[in-house]
Formats: C-alpha cells, sequence, structure tokens
C-alpha cells in the first residue's frame, strides 16, 4: 500500500477515535456545606484512571463511550460507588458525607447505623439537606408533605399539623435538636413551634416508637436536626432567601457559623430568620385575615475532641397568624349561611394587616447535651432541656380585644440519659432513663383548660443482634405519669390528681435476602395516658372555631402494631412497600356533635371527647427508576383505613388515600451551571369515603389532583455551590378542599403558588473539613 494511503487510514482512524470519546466531568462537594472538595479521588474502575479534583473541586477526562464505575474517595469522607452510562458528555455533582458524622450517628431506634438498607426495622424515612433544602415551604409540616404516608391537619394557609398513617398532635413525638418538643400540641390548629429554616435533615419513623421515645410515640417519630456544628477554623454560613406569590410572601435567613484558631475542637453558630406573609388567595377570592409574621433565632456553641462532645443550644420562635375571619359567626342562621354558600359571605381585600381573631405564640428552647467516649465499654450520652411555650388566642367577637381570650404559658423541664454499650460480637444495644416535669398556667377572658402539673419518668432496653444477613432486635419500657389539676370552682373543677403507669415494647427482624433487597417486620406495643384537653376541656378553642367538651373519666390509649417493610435499594433504582396494622383499645377522639353551640361570642360547631376501640390499616408504597441516564420517574402510594369496630363504623377525619407520580429530568449543562433539572409533579387525593353516617356538618368534599412544575440549578460562586429553584404549585389553579382541612366548611384550600428559593454559602478562611 502506498503511503499515502496508509496516511489517510491513520488519519481517519485518528478521527473515529475522536468522535467516539466523550467528556466525563464532574464536581465533588461535602454533602452538609455546600462547598466544593479539593483533592478527592475519582477511580474509573474499567479504565484504571486516577483522577483527582482541582481547586474548585472539579475533574474532567476523555473516555471511550460505554458503562464505567466511578468510585469517590476522600479522607474523612464516606467512598461513593456510581454505575454510570457514557453515550455523550456527561457531567456530575458528586456530594460526600463526612464518615464521623455517619460513624457515630445512632438512629430513631437507638441503634447503630450500619448501613442505609439495613438501619430500621420499621419504616424511616431521611431527608437530606439538599430534599430539606427543596421542600422547604411555609410550615415544618409543608416540607414533611413530600414524605409517603405523611399529610397535614391544615387550618388556614398558615397552620399544618403533620398526621402519619392517620396519627397527629400527641400521638406524634417531634424531636426539636433532640429534646422532645412540648408545646400545647393538643390542638388541631396548634403546629410545632420550628423554625422552618432550623432543619438541616429530618427523619421520619412511622409507627409504634414507644419503647425509646416514651408515652404517646404510638403514630411515629419527626427528628428536626440543626445543622452540624462545625469541624474546623474559620467562618462560614449561608444566606437562605424565600420568595412565595400565593400569600406575597418573603422570608430571610442568615447562618454564620466559625471555630476560631485559638482552640482545637471549638466551634459556634447563629442564625437568625424572619417571613412575613399577607393574606392568601383561594381561586377567585382572598381568605380574610390569612396573613402572619414570623421571626426566629437560635445559637449554639460545642466543643469536641475524641472521646467528648459539648453542645449548647438555644431557639426561639415568635409568630403572630391570623385565623380566618368568616370561621366565627354570630348565630345558628350564620353558620347555615356560610355552610351552603361553598365561599366566603363576605368579599375581602388583600392586606398585611393582622386582625382578631388571631394568634400569637412564642415558643423558647435551651438545651445541654453531651457525650463520653468509654474505651472498651460504650458512650454515655446525656441532655437537658428547658422550655418555654407562651400562646395567646383572641377573639374575633370580644369586646375588649387588646386582651386574650386565651392565655396558656407551658414550662417544660426534661433530661435524658443513655448509654451505649460497645458491640459484644454481633450484640449491641442501648439502655436509658427519662424524665419530665411540666407546669401549665391558664389566664385570659375565657375557659378552655385548668392549670395543671405533671411529672413522668421511664427507663428502657434496646438490644440488636446481628449474624450477617440477618438483624434482630428487642425492647421494652416502664413509664410512670402524674398530672395534677388544679383547682377551678368557677367550672366545678376540683383538684385532681391522675396517676398512670405502663410499659411498652417491640420485636423487629431484618432479613437482606439479596444484596438490593430486604425484608423488615417489626411487631410494638405502646400506650397514651388522655390530657388534660381531653379530660377537662369546655370553651370555645378559637384557632379551631369549634366549641370542646373534654370527659375526665376517659383511661389510657393501648396500642398494638405489626408493620411488615419490603425494601429495594440499587443504583437505578429503588423502592419500599409497607404494611401495617395497628389495634388501639379506648382511642380518644373529637367527635362532632349533631347540635352546634351558642355562646355569647356566637355560634360554634361542638366537638365531644369520646373513647372507643379501633382498628387501622394500609400501605405506604413508593419506587423510582433511573428510565434514562437523565430522567427518573417516580410514585408512591399511601391509604389508611381506619374502623370504630364498637360502633361498626369508619372513624371519623381519617386522611383520603392519595397517589403521586413525577418525572425527573436532569438538563443538559447550560448557563454555567453544575447540574439543573426539570421536575414534574401530579397529585391525586380521592373523596374520603370511609366516614361514618350523618355524623358531620357537610359531606367529604370532592377528591382532586394538582400538578407542580420545578426548576432547579446549582452553579460554583468561588469555592462553594450555590442552588436555586422555582416551583408553580398547583399549576391550574383548581380549586378544591382537602378532607382534612378544618376550615373546608367555609373555604377552599390556597390555589396557584409560585416559589423562589435561594441558598447562598458563604466563607472566609480555612474551609470546612
Amino acid at each position: 500500500m502506498k503511503p499515502a494511503a496508509w496516511y489517510c487510514l491513520l488519519v481517519l482512524a485518528v478521527h473515529i477515535g475522536a468522535a467516539q470519546s466523550v467528556t466525563f466531568s464532574g464536581t465533588v462537594v461535602d454533602s452538609t456545606v455546600n462547598t466544593v472538595l479539593e483533592r478527592a479521588s475519582v477511580y474509573i474502575v474499567e479504565h484504571q484512571r486516577h483522577l483527582a479534583t482541582e481547586r474548585d473541586g472539579s475533574f474532567h477526562t476523555e473516555l471511550p463511550p460505554g458503562a464505567v464505575t466511578v468510585i469517590v474517595r476522600l479522607l474523612g469522607y464516606q467512598d461513593q460507588t456510581h454505575r454510570i452510562v457514557l453515550d455523550r458528555d456527561l457531567h456530575r455533582v458528586f456530594r460526600l458525607t463526612p464518615s464521623d458524622i455517619q460513624m457515630n450517628e445512632v438512629n430513631v431506634e437507638g441503634r447503630v447505623d450500619r448501613s442505609g438498607l439495613t438501619a430500621s426495622s420499621q419504616s424511616v424515612t431521611v431527608m437530606t439537606p439538599q430534599e430539606v433544602d427543596r421542600h422547604r415551604g411555609q410550615t415544618i409540616g409543608k416540607a414533611l408533605e413530600s414524605i409517603t404516608g405523611v399529610t397535614v391537619l391544615s387550618t388556614g394557609p398558615s397552620i399544618a399539623k403533620p398526621v402519619i398513617r392517620g396519627l397527629h398532635s400527641q400521638r406524634v413525638k417531634v424531636l426539636n435538636a433532640g429534646v422532645p418538643q412540648e408545646g400545647q400540641q393538643w390542638g388541631g390548629e396548634h403546629a410545632p413551634e420550628i423554625d422552618p429554616f432550623a432543619p438541616s435533615k429530618i427523619e421520619v419513623l412511622k409507627g409504634v416508637a414507644g419503647v425509646e421515645f416514651g408515652a404517646g410515640a404510638i403514630g411515629g417519630v419527626i427528628k428536626l436536626q440543626p445543622r452540624e456544628m462545625r469541624r474546623s477554623t474559620g467562618i462560614g454560613g449561608e444566606l437562605s432567601l424565600n420568595t412565595f406569590t400565593n400569600n406575597r410572601q418573603g422570608a430571610l435567613s442568615l447562618l454564620v457559623e466559625g471555630g476560631p484558631d485559638l482552640l482545637s475542637g471549638l466551634s459556634w453558630r447563629v442564625q437568625g430568620s424572619g417571613r412575613k406573609a399577607g393574606s392568601a388567595s383561594a381561586p377567585g377570592y382572598v381568605i380574610g385575615n390569612s396573613g402572619f409574621t414570623e421571626a426566629d433565632g437560635s445559637a449554639a456553641v460545642g466543643y469536641m475532641t475524641d472521646v467528648l462532645s459539648v453542645e449548647a443550644y438555644y431557639s426561639h420562635f415568635g409568630t403572630t397568624l391570623g385565623i380566618y375571619s368568616g370561621s366565627h359567626l354570630g348565630n345558628l342562621d350564620d353558620l347555615n349561611r356560610a355552610l351552603a354558600a361553598g365561599g366566603p359571605l363576605t368579599e375581602y381585600s388583600f392586606t398585611y394587616d393582622i386582625q382578631p381573631p388571631k394568634q400569637e405564640i412564642t415558643h423558647d428552647l435551651w438545651s445541654v447535651r453531651t457525650s463520653y467516649v468509654l474505651p472498651g465499654a460504650g458512650t454515655i450520652e446525656a441532655q437537658y432541656g428547658w422550655q418555654s411555650n407562651g400562646r395567646q388566642e383572641y377573639d374575633g367577637h370580644a369586646r375588649s380585644r387588646g386582651k386574650a381570650n386565651f392565655d396558656l404559658t407551658l414550662t417544660s423541664y426534661s433530661g435524658d440519659v443513655k448509654f451505649v454499650h460497645t458491640p459484644i460480637g454481633g450484640l449491641y444495644g442501648t439502655i436509658g432513663i427519662s424524665a419530665m416535669r411540666q407546669g401549665n398556667v391558664a389566664q385570659g377572658l375565657s375557659f378552655l383548660i385548668p392549670n395543671f402539673r405533671s411529672h413522668s419518668g421511664g427507663i428502657y432496653l434496646l438490644e440488636s443482634y446481628s449474624e450477617q444477613l440477618l438483624t434482630l432486635s428487642a425492647g421494652g419500657r416502664f413509664d410512670v405519669q402524674s398530672l395534677e389539676v388544679y383547682a377551678n370552682p368557677q367550672r366545678g373543677i376540683a383538684q385532681t390528681q391522675h396517676d398512670y403507669t405502663s410499659a411498652s415494647g417491640a420485636v423487629g427482624a431484618i432479613y437482606q435476602f439479596q444484596p438490593e433487597w430486604s425484608v423488615n417486620v417489626n411487631a410494638g406495643t405502646g400506650w397514651r395516658p388522655p390530657t388534660v384537653n381531653e379530660l377537662y376541656s369546655f370553651g370555645v378553642h378559637h384557632g379551631t372555631a369549634q366549641f370542646e367538651i373534654g370527659d375526665k373519666t376517659l383511661v389510657p390509649e393501648r396500642s398494638f402494631s405489626l408493620d411488615l417493610t419490603l425494601k429495594h435499594r440499587a443504583e437505578r433504582s429503588s423502592a419500599e412497600i409497607g404494611l401495617f396494622l395497628n389495634r388501639m383499645e379506648d382511642f380518644i377522639f373529637a367527635f362532632p356533635s349533631p347540635q352546634p353551640t351558642l355562646t355569647l361570642r356566637g355560634i360554634f360547631p361542638t366537638m365531644l371527647y369520646r373513647q372507643t376501640d379501633v382498628l387501622m390499616r394500609g400501605v405506604d408504597a413508593s419506587a423510582d427508576l433511573e428510565v434514562a441516564d437523565d430522567v427518573r420517574l417516580g410514585a408512591s402510594l399511601s391509604m389508611v383505613i381506619a374502623d370504630d369496630v364498637v360502633r361498626n363504623e369508619p372513624l371519623y377525619q381519617m386522611p383520603s388515600d392519595r397517589a403521586r407520580l413525577w418525572m425527573h429530568y436532569h438538563l443538559p449543562r447550560h448557563l454555567g451551571a453544575e447540574e439543573s433539572y426539570l421536575e414534574l409533579t401530579a397529585t391525586a387525593v380521592t373523596r374520603q369515603t370511609r366516614v361514618p353516617v350523618n355524623a358531620d356538618y357537610l359531606p367529604p368534599p370532592a377528591g382532586y389532583m394538582l400538578f407542580d412544575l420545578e426548576y432547579g440549578i446549582e452553579f460554583i460562586m468561588g469555592p462553594h455551590l450555590v442552588r436555586c429553584n422555582v416551583s408553580v404549585q398547583n399549576i391550574f389553579n383548581t380549586a378544591y378542599r382537602d378532607y382534612l382541612s378544618r376550615f373546608r366548611y367555609f373555604i377552599d384550600n390556597p390555589g396557584r403558588d409560585i416559589v423562589l428559593r435561594v441558598h447562598l454559602p458563604f466563607g472566609i478562611g480555612t474551609e470546612p473539613h
């Protein structure tokens, strides 16, 4: 062959080879603080190619098309392994988790988190900092709505209480920075008094969890964890901005943290946030007096060595929020007209002003927690908490609007000590004690609950045994509680003491029958004593606009539960199906009386507290699949069926069945972005047909379907990863009423809302890690 021919073939081969190569690039960042990571190792197994990230956390290389295994490593972080298909130029962001956080983490059942697949014998959902930022809404409850099996009990646009598998309020434990959140949570419109910007990570356990968390945790546990303390010197932080078009809300949060050079292991953090919102809008009208303002703050200081950690934490929550004006009515004719109207009887205009009926709420929390490693024995952990919750509720019909109708102050002191022992072979576990003291002072113009003082305490033991693919667990707890109610002669209440004692227990098993599959089973029993409002309420609860009547003969509830969960985790797919059965004896609930109550301040629906035996069962299911390199599809379903087995009828006020479908599209690189995406979500909710006959003022509202669209983008600014997203919620401005809305008798839920979220990290000096 002539030399020219050889030359042409060589040139052609070079061009073919060039055409067949693709560019693979990426950025490695810290998952907790969104800081780029320099000198991270990126190893491509099939090509035995080692790469290291630059100062901006980036890397790039040329590779032939095909599937590759990518291992990302950095000292102090957990390794990550990804299977990636390269059929064109591709850029990925890899988020590494600090190994010291994961290795020391104790999950919601108190067992060492040995793997993401086998962390608990119950259904546990973890929202990462990135997921929390994406779903941050107007309330903590709205952020949790993205979790399968979690709905909200809403009272207007600004109040959303989380509901887990049909249970809420006193049956769901909320832990704020490790301290059980204690407010007036018995109220249906008393949402958790927690800054929506404060949690960096959220964990939700569904089902009975009374062994570690005590009486009342029979519906589930919600752990809200602040940002981890900084582990190195320098100063950094983040600025978060949120805007909402529906109620013209603006929200701002600033967090600053640092670690001084003078003392290794010492760190500090301060955060402040504020929100202001005006009247929300339903399709076709303004929801009167639905605005709110909020000012929150927190501070923390910590010291950590290899064996000792100490952290002091303080947070303040303060809000003033309006209650829909049309829910407070003057007489029976007004109530009947409001129920028949299908909308407001009065036309309202948008305003930021908040008038009675309204609520003013403050919540202050102090906590100190410490842990100490006993070499060869285990770790001792202790936490002390102090809380003061103030709640003032103002009646829209009160003659003197300068004084609250209800003025409740609850002060709580809590202490927890536990010992996590070093594994003995395959056996590991925890023994602990907890105690709480509370005092409540009720003032104001009206009466709803009497003054009281309570004391409670418990001791528990949790043990697990792991052998290869099987984990067995068991635990038990014994609790005592004393409730002393002070006399109120005007209401015919004598000084009374209620004493309760009971035990909780649980057994569970996890079997990982395939590398990507596991099956979990958990059986447990828990209990809950009646609360003071269930025993002694007698009056108008202005937040819910209803007259509540308690029953002082109520006895504690007892729950017997069984959970079965099938889990699948793989590189391109995941799935979880959870079946649950919960038999509850002496279940306490508020049931609507056929006759409303007429008072000097108007007429209100009447709710009577009573007890029965119930059977609850249902399913939570979710799955997602990467159908292409840039496209992921997902679906979820939740159903709760609850029956009053004594009266042989459905249980009142259970969530409707709901399903969610979503498509996540990873967009090609544009606008200099590291990553960007588009996500479309459809949510379908059925009409609740499982209701008692003639037991409510109106039949359940019709089912509905909502569509949401979200666009997100991430880009590097200096050494930091900046995140922005814009979402359109209820794209078509659909008019609907949710069955769990306390105001569904009068108004629709809010309509279309366009939300902008911007997350800006910053830093001065030495970067974290």
